[in-house]
């Protein structure tokens, strides 16, 4: 399809510099023609970027909300990646509500506390994407950038997280 907009510049391109009454009344066109397809795009691009309108049909469990006390996360591991600075989180979530879910957001915060005094190394959220099932359990993998700290390796890490924006499943 695009060889045939290539195909129609050339030849346009080439009469607008054989004849100069055909480059006179082509130029105008050629405008016309360009702002109205940059509106159309501007048009599509505000259209697809507007979020979706909720469906007024909500039964009970498309209406629902989930705590956060109803996720329970579990068998957390921090693994250091390269760089220093990166972790692998690896874990598994049990869904004790009654819905669904279909993703949640993990903030996992890192502090280092040699001798128990402890300094914020930094924190870092993520978009857990898992379907899980009331009452059942799944593993999830992601991973953590402090992109704050140095390069320096964490003597005595301590780890914190907190699960948000629980987003049940609308099939």
């Amino acid at each position: 399809m695009v060889w045939i907009f290539a195909i129609a510049a050339i030849a346009i391109l080439y009469l607008a510099i054989r004849f100069r009454r055909f480059q006179s009344w082509v130029e105008p066109v050629l405008t016309i023609v360009f702002a109205f397809g940059l509106g159309s795009a501007i048009l599509i691009w505000l259209s697809d970027s507007r979020p979706p309108v909720p469906s007024s049909s909500g039964t009970s469990e498309n209406s629902a909300t989930i705590a956060p006390d109803e996720i329970e996360l579990g068998n957390l591991q921090y693994v250091q990646g390269k760089p220093s600075t990166s972790y692998k989180v690896t874990g598994t979530v049990t869904n004790r509500s009654r819905v669904t879910i279909q993703s949640f957001r993990l903030t996992v915060r890192l502090a280092d506390c040699p001798d128990g005094a402890c300094h914020a190394i930094g924190e870092d959220t993520a978009l857990i994407i898992v379907r899980v099932l009331p009452g059942a359990t799944h593993d999830f993998t992601t991973y953590a950038v402090f992109t704050g700290s140095d390069l320096t390796p964490v003597g005595t890490p301590k780890w914190e997280w907190e699960i948000r924006d629980i987003r049940p499943y609308r099939p």
